[in-house]
Protein backbone atom coordinates (compact mmCIF):
# COMPACT_ATOMS: atom_id res chain seq x y z
CA UNK A 1 0.00 0.00 0.00
CA UNK A 2 2.89 2.70 0.97
CA UNK A 3 4.54 2.08 -2.56
CA UNK A 4 1.29 2.41 -4.33
CA UNK A 5 0.29 5.77 -2.30
CA UNK A 6 4.49 7.10 -3.40
CA UNK A 7 3.47 6.58 -7.38
CA UNK A 8 0.14 7.86 -6.75
CA UNK A 9 1.76 10.77 -4.88
CA UNK A 10 4.83 11.19 -7.63
CA UNK A 11 2.10 11.12 -10.41
CA UNK A 12 0.02 13.77 -9.23
CA UNK A 13 2.83 15.63 -8.88
CA UNK A 14 4.14 15.08 -12.26
CA UNK A 15 0.37 16.19 -13.32
CA UNK A 16 0.67 19.34 -11.79
CA UNK A 17 4.19 20.08 -12.18
CA UNK A 18 3.54 20.20 -15.97
CA UNK A 19 0.34 21.88 -15.65
CA UNK A 20 2.47 24.33 -13.98
CA UNK A 21 4.72 24.87 -16.52
CA UNK A 22 2.77 24.43 -19.47
CA UNK A 23 -0.71 25.77 -19.10
CA UNK A 24 -0.44 27.95 -16.08
CA UNK A 25 2.91 29.72 -17.02
CA UNK A 26 1.46 31.41 -20.12
CA UNK A 27 -1.64 32.28 -18.98
CA UNK A 28 -1.46 36.26 -19.66
CA UNK A 29 -4.07 36.98 -16.35
CA UNK A 30 -1.65 37.15 -13.13
CA UNK A 31 -4.62 36.47 -10.72
CA UNK A 32 -5.05 33.15 -12.30
CA UNK A 33 -1.33 32.16 -12.14
CA UNK A 34 -1.35 33.62 -8.28
CA UNK A 35 -4.60 31.23 -7.75
CA UNK A 36 -2.63 28.57 -8.90
CA UNK A 37 0.78 28.87 -6.99
CA UNK A 38 -1.09 29.58 -3.83
CA UNK A 39 -2.90 26.16 -4.30
CA UNK A 40 0.50 24.40 -4.61
CA UNK A 41 1.42 25.86 -1.41
CA UNK A 42 3.37 29.20 -2.55
CA UNK A 43 3.02 31.88 -0.13
CA UNK A 44 3.07 35.39 -1.95
CA UNK A 45 2.93 38.77 -0.20
CA UNK A 46 0.75 41.87 -1.35
CA UNK A 47 2.00 43.85 -4.69
CA UNK A 48 4.36 40.84 -5.97
CA UNK A 49 4.00 39.73 -9.18
CA UNK A 50 5.72 36.26 -10.66
CA UNK A 51 5.64 36.98 -14.87
CA UNK A 52 4.29 35.16 -17.54
CA UNK A 53 6.78 31.97 -18.49
CA UNK A 54 8.11 31.17 -14.88
CA UNK A 55 9.73 27.56 -15.12
CA UNK A 56 8.92 26.22 -11.55
CA UNK A 57 10.39 23.47 -9.97
CA UNK A 58 8.77 21.97 -7.00
CA UNK A 59 7.32 20.90 -4.37
CA UNK A 60 8.66 22.23 -1.40
CA UNK A 61 8.26 25.47 0.25
CA UNK A 62 8.33 29.31 -1.53
CA UNK A 63 7.45 32.30 0.09
CA UNK A 64 7.76 35.73 -1.78
CA UNK A 65 7.32 39.32 0.17
CA UNK A 66 5.47 41.94 -0.79
CA UNK A 67 6.28 44.02 -3.95
CA UNK A 68 8.56 41.73 -5.04
CA UNK A 69 8.79 41.08 -8.88
CA UNK A 70 9.87 38.05 -10.65
CA UNK A 71 10.44 39.04 -14.44
CA UNK A 72 9.83 36.54 -17.75
CA UNK A 73 11.72 33.08 -18.31
CA UNK A 74 13.19 32.87 -14.64
CA UNK A 75 13.73 28.94 -13.31
CA UNK A 76 12.34 28.76 -9.97
CA UNK A 77 13.66 25.69 -8.32
CA UNK A 78 12.34 25.48 -4.70
CA UNK A 79 12.61 21.99 -3.96
CA UNK A 80 14.90 23.16 -1.03
CA UNK A 81 13.21 25.97 0.05
CA UNK A 82 13.14 29.53 -1.19
CA UNK A 83 12.90 32.75 0.95
CA UNK A 84 12.28 36.03 -0.88
CA UNK A 85 12.20 38.76 0.89
CA UNK A 86 10.11 42.17 -0.43
CA UNK A 87 10.98 44.86 -2.48
CA UNK A 88 13.27 42.16 -4.48
CA UNK A 89 13.66 42.48 -8.23
CA UNK A 90 14.38 39.24 -10.03
CA UNK A 91 15.38 40.17 -13.49
CA UNK A 92 14.88 38.13 -16.82
CA UNK A 93 16.15 34.28 -17.09
CA UNK A 94 17.40 34.45 -13.40
CA UNK A 95 17.83 31.16 -12.42
CA UNK A 96 17.85 29.70 -8.70
CA UNK A 97 18.46 26.25 -7.94
CA UNK A 98 18.21 24.78 -4.65
CA UNK A 99 18.37 21.06 -6.00
CA UNK A 100 21.57 19.14 -6.84
CA UNK A 101 23.77 15.85 -6.64
CA UNK A 102 26.59 15.09 -4.62
CA UNK A 103 29.56 14.71 -7.09
CA UNK A 104 31.57 12.41 -4.73
CA UNK A 105 28.67 10.30 -4.18
CA UNK A 106 28.54 6.41 -6.00
CA UNK A 107 24.97 6.93 -6.07
CA UNK A 108 24.21 9.75 -7.82
CA UNK A 109 23.07 11.19 -4.06
CA UNK A 110 20.26 14.33 -4.29
CA UNK A 111 21.57 17.30 -2.30
CA UNK A 112 19.02 19.98 -1.72
CA UNK A 113 19.73 23.30 0.59
CA UNK A 114 17.59 26.54 0.41
CA UNK A 115 17.86 29.84 -0.92
CA UNK A 116 17.35 32.74 0.87
CA UNK A 117 16.91 36.26 -0.43
CA UNK A 118 16.59 39.81 1.82
CA UNK A 119 14.83 42.82 1.42
CA UNK A 120 15.21 45.39 -1.29
CA UNK A 121 18.07 42.39 -3.40
CA UNK A 122 18.24 42.94 -6.68
CA UNK A 123 19.29 39.93 -9.21
CA UNK A 124 20.56 40.98 -12.49
CA UNK A 125 19.04 39.17 -15.95
CA UNK A 126 20.74 35.84 -16.44
CA UNK A 127 22.15 35.70 -13.31
CA UNK A 128 22.49 31.91 -11.19
CA UNK A 129 22.07 31.68 -7.64
CA UNK A 130 23.02 28.10 -5.94
CA UNK A 131 21.52 25.89 -3.36
CA UNK A 132 22.44 26.92 0.21
CA UNK A 133 23.19 31.12 -0.59
CA UNK A 134 21.61 33.53 1.62
CA UNK A 135 21.80 37.24 0.14
CA UNK A 136 21.85 40.01 2.55
CA UNK A 137 19.45 43.16 2.49
CA UNK A 138 19.84 45.73 -0.34
CA UNK A 139 22.74 43.47 -1.96
CA UNK A 140 23.08 43.06 -6.13
CA UNK A 141 24.08 40.53 -8.30
CA UNK A 142 24.84 41.40 -11.34
CA UNK A 143 23.98 40.35 -14.65
CA UNK A 144 25.22 36.72 -15.51
CA UNK A 145 27.01 36.42 -12.36
CA UNK A 146 27.00 32.52 -10.75
CA UNK A 147 26.69 32.92 -6.93
CA UNK A 148 27.92 30.00 -4.62
CA UNK A 149 28.26 32.22 -1.59
CA UNK A 150 26.81 34.01 0.92
CA UNK A 151 26.66 38.09 -0.61
CA UNK A 152 26.72 40.76 2.43
CA UNK A 153 23.92 43.21 2.95
CA UNK A 154 24.91 45.64 0.55
CA UNK A 155 27.15 44.02 -1.47
CA UNK A 156 27.57 44.05 -5.46
CA UNK A 157 28.63 41.23 -6.78
CA UNK A 158 29.55 39.76 -10.42
CA UNK A 159 31.69 37.29 -12.18
CA UNK A 160 31.84 33.75 -12.26
CA UNK A 161 32.02 32.92 -9.39
CA UNK A 162 30.44 36.11 -8.31
CA UNK A 163 32.92 38.37 -6.19
CA UNK A 164 32.75 41.87 -4.20
CA UNK A 165 32.58 44.15 -6.66
CA UNK A 166 31.34 47.15 -4.96
CA UNK A 167 28.45 48.34 -2.39
CA UNK A 168 25.34 49.78 -2.49
CA UNK A 169 23.79 52.55 -0.50
CA UNK A 170 21.76 51.66 2.70
CA UNK A 171 18.77 54.02 2.03
CA UNK A 172 16.52 51.92 0.27
CA UNK A 173 12.77 52.83 -0.19
CA UNK A 174 10.69 51.63 -2.97
CA UNK A 175 8.84 48.69 -3.82
CA UNK A 176 9.07 46.97 -7.32
CA UNK A 177 6.22 47.69 -9.12
CA UNK A 178 5.17 46.18 -13.08
CA UNK A 179 3.19 48.32 -15.15
CA UNK A 180 3.26 45.39 -17.84
CA UNK A 181 -0.54 44.44 -18.55
CA UNK A 182 0.66 40.81 -19.73
CA UNK A 183 2.18 39.38 -16.56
Amino acid sequence: MKTFLRRMFVLIHAIMAWLENNIIAVIPIWWVRKLYHRMMGVKIGHGSYLNMRTYMLGPGALSVGKHTHINPGCLIDYRGGIDIGSCVSISHRVMLITGGHDVQSSVFAEVRKPIKIEDYVWIGAGATVLQGVNIGEGAVVAAGAVVVDDVPPYTIVGGIPAKRIGDRKGDLNYKCQTTDIFM
